[in-house]
């Protein structure tokens, strides 16, 4: 366990400026990412995250646009580089390191982890490091279709992409071979680049414009600020061990999956258990434990201290455990390809479990793990990978209503309907709400949506489709009720996975019903303006 220091380096304006300033730093760099890369899940999704890190590894700064899967997990890669890979004294300026080592890494073969380090006045002060989920890595097309880790495309580890600002044409090559769209591809690994050596530059800036010669004191200070909010926030909460068990779709098509938690709050600590949890699934919906801690950690910070900016600090206290070879704590060879569509589902076993200590803090279930899909095939001669994600309603919090469409707890965004219809050939037929499928409670469940869209091209698309909460449901909390499930067709109708690959031919459509958020408290217990409101709109009976 981390212990706080009680020595002051800076005084709290200083700090709270600097602070600050580091923070733009990564947000300056990640939007050079962004406005770079080549990619719609990247430039238009934003799935992807930068982290400053002192000279140990450890999270100084996250960019505010960040998804929570990368959540701590950069600090985790770099810290396993500098034990494993490539100590302190090997690292030269110009160096960068990539890895896309699910164990390693943002567990699953499509999110790369990017680190180069960072020299001022020729001394090794800390390191920089973004990940961003790559258009493709070869094997089949990214979704839960593959059998095993090896069907899933290169896994690359830890390799120096450049060495002293030489490029490594051999794995640059390699690369481009094997991968679909390499241009996509290489193009958004080189706006990985580019966006480290954009906070390179302002940190530079910086450390000029504060007489500063390194790090040591601002990280010390920063995590440890972070620490104390974090330990204070927990140690506020009653001591126990709170149970809660989760059922989940699995396949779709009967082979469920469950999650069973036990959260201890113990003074100023929480430890999260998944023991009782499923074991590995056949499909790739499998999380490693890196990827499991990031979606814990995530909601409970979100319960205890949301206004803390993210760094290493604030997770100092959690702790969290999974049965080695279940479905939150994988081991090759088992696939990972949708290991999201599990983590993202993670906030509604902590919220379940928190709801018992900390009613107040705690939201309903979200009508969605975030729904993704992946189109592939060729247009005008050249072959395309495009995604989009969906998402259903947010789930109700006390004090109010759910939002809807919202997505949580991954934040990537919308792909606009225009940047779709213009890269491929495909018809958006629908985008509306679902009436009434927010559940019901004092506070009510955002609503779920319906996307559809129909191949008006003369070429068959490959699709890869994740789904969740069509054989489920957003479930209520604290006495809220639970949200409406999803459904999704095919027309002409034929059989259409739940999760896994397909293809949509010519003049097919492809209807998504997208779940309803969960309700928060009795519905017994809605104010009478609130009902009257709901009665007034269209879309909530």
């Amino acid at each position: 366990m981390q212990s706080i220091t009680e020595i002051e380096t800076f005084d709290s304006i200083s700090l709270s400026i600097l602070w600050s300033r580091l923070i733009s730093i990564v947000d300056e760099a990640g939007t050079t990412l962004q406005r770079t890369s080549f990619s719609t899940v990247t430039r238009e999704s934003n799935d992807f995250a930068v982290v400053l890190m002192d000279i140990q590894g450890r999270s100084i700064a996250q960019s505010s646009i960040s998804v929570p899967s990368f959540l701590g997990v950069l600090p985790m890669l770099t810290k396993a580089l500098l034990e494993d890979h490539f100590p302190l004294d090997s690292w030269h300026e110009g160096d960068v390191v990539m890895t896309n080592d699910p164990w390693l890494c943002a567990g699953h073969k499509p999110d790369i982890g990017i680190v180069s380090p960072i020299f001022y006045q020729s001394q090794l002060i800390g390191f920089i490091g973004t990940i961003a989920h790559s258009p493709d890595m070869g094997g089949v097309l990214w979704g839960a279709g593959s059998r095993d880790l090896y069907e899933e495309g290169l896994l690359v580890p830890p390799t120096k992409l450049y060495a002293e600002g030489v490029p490594n044409d051999t794995l640059f090559n390699i690369l481009e071979h094997n991968v679909r769209a390499p241009l996509q591809t290489i193009g958004d690994i080189k706006a990985q680049i580019a966006a480290n050596d954009q906070g390179i530059r302002s940190l530079h800036r910086l450390m000029d414009e504060n007489d500063l010669t390194d790090l040591v004191q601002l990280s010390d200070a920063v995590v440890r600020s972070s620490e104390k909010a974090m330990r204070k926030a927990i140690k506020e909460a009653p001591d126990g061990t709170y149970n809660y068990t989760y059922e989940t779709d699995g396949d779709g098509n009967g082979a469920g999956c469950t999650f069973q938690i036990a959260v201890t709050i113990k003074g100023d600590t929480i430890h999260a258990n998944y023991e009782g949890t499923s074991g590995a699934h056949e499909l790739s919906i499998n999380a490693v434990k890196n990827y499991t801690y990031a979606y814990t950690a995530y909601p409970i910070k979100c319960a205890f201290s949301p206004d803390v900016p993210n760094n290493d600090g604030a997770f100092y206290p959690i702790t969290v455990e999974a049965p080695e070879g279940s479905l939150l704590n994988a081991k090759k060879p088992s696939p990972l390809g949708a290991r999201n569509i599990t983590g993202n589902m993670l906030h509604s076993v902590v919220f379940g479990a928190l709801s018992q200590a900390i009613p107040d803090k705690v939201q309903a279930d979200c009508g969605s793990a975030c729904w993704c899909i992946v189109l592939n095939g060729q247009t005008n001669g050249k072959e395309f990978v495009e995604y989009f994600f969906l998402n259903g309603g947010y789930g109700a919090r006390p004090g109010m209503d759910g939002e809807h469409t919202l997505s949580f707890p991954t934040n990537v965004a919308n792909v606009p309907i225009e940047v779709l219809e213009n890269d491929i050939k495909i018809l958006v037929t629908e985008k509306s709400l679902v009436n009434d499928s927010g559940g019901h409670g004092e506070w009510r469940g955002g609503l779920g949506q319906r996307f559809s869209f129909k191949n008006v091209g003369d070429q068959s698309i490959n699709i890869s489709i994740l789904t969740e909460k069509i054989k489920t449901q957003a479930k209520g909390i604290c006495g809220g009720e639970d949200g409406a499930s999803g459904s999704i067709e095919i027309i002409p109708d034929r059989p259409f996975p739940k999760k896994g690959l397909d293809k949509i031919h010519p003049g097919e459509e492809i209807i998504l019903t997208l779940p309803g958020g969960a309700g928060y408290g009795s519905a017994s217990q809605r104010k009478q303006s609130l009902i009257s409101y709901d009665k007034s709109l269209s879309y909530i009976s």
